[in-house]
């Protein structure tokens, strides 16, 4: 075997080597394409789902806040509503200013003859808004519905207005003033949030 023989053997065994490492490059190529393929569907499609579950959950929470504010917006006009009607009352409730002279005793005196009819009207306020006020408002509207009832039978006609019924309708006419405080600031509240 002479040097050209080595020299063409080498040459074909070099050629042959590289159109194996060009047949294994060619296929570890194409090899690396297909799994980078396949993970990159697969990461696609966790994506895919992960997001179709944040917007689905965001859907859900945009229904809920929606309906939460519904309500609010419900609860709110129904508390205004009743602190409304609780201002009208109170005003009709007032006694009017009669005569020059006339003092607070004298007004009260008024209150405390009107009883009977107050009490009917404190009934339907209560009858009517009693689901928007609150239990501390509730229970102050049932003890001054009490005051009217209990004070009705004190006070029996123009110039027979016992002192009780008289300090009855004062303090009626106080707590219903604390209750229209109580209202009116709920609103307010409301209103400013």
């Amino acid at each position: 075997m002479n040097f050209d023989d080595i020299v063409k053997i080498a040459g074909v065994m070099l050629t042959a080597l590289g159109g194996a490492v060009a047949i294994l490059f060619g296929f570890s190529s194409w090899l690396g394409k297909v799994w980078a393929d396949r993970l990159l569907h697969q990461e696609k499609a966790k994506h895919d789902s992960a997001l179709e579950g944040l917007r689905n959950n965001f859907l859900l929470d945009a229904e809920r806040f929606r309906t939460a504010l519904k309500k609010s917006e419900f609860i709110f006009q129904k508390e205004y509503e009743a602190a409304s009607a609780l201002v009208a009352l109170i005003r009709a409730i007032q006694p009017r200013y009669s005569h020059p002279d006339m003092d607070w005793h004298e007004a009260c005196d008024d209150i405390a003859l009107e009883f009977g009819p107050i009490e009917k009207k404190l009934e339907n306020f209560l009858a009517t808004h009693g689901a928007a006020l609150s239990e501390k408002a509730r229970d102050l509207l049932a003890r001054t519905i009490g005051r009217a009832a209990e004070g009705k039978f004190d006070a029996v006609g123009p110039d027979q207005v016992s002192q009780e019924a008289n300090a009855q309708a004062e303090h009626l006419f106080e707590e219903l003033q604390e209750l229209e405080k109580m209202l009116v600031a709920r609103v307010h509240e409301q209103a400013s949030t």
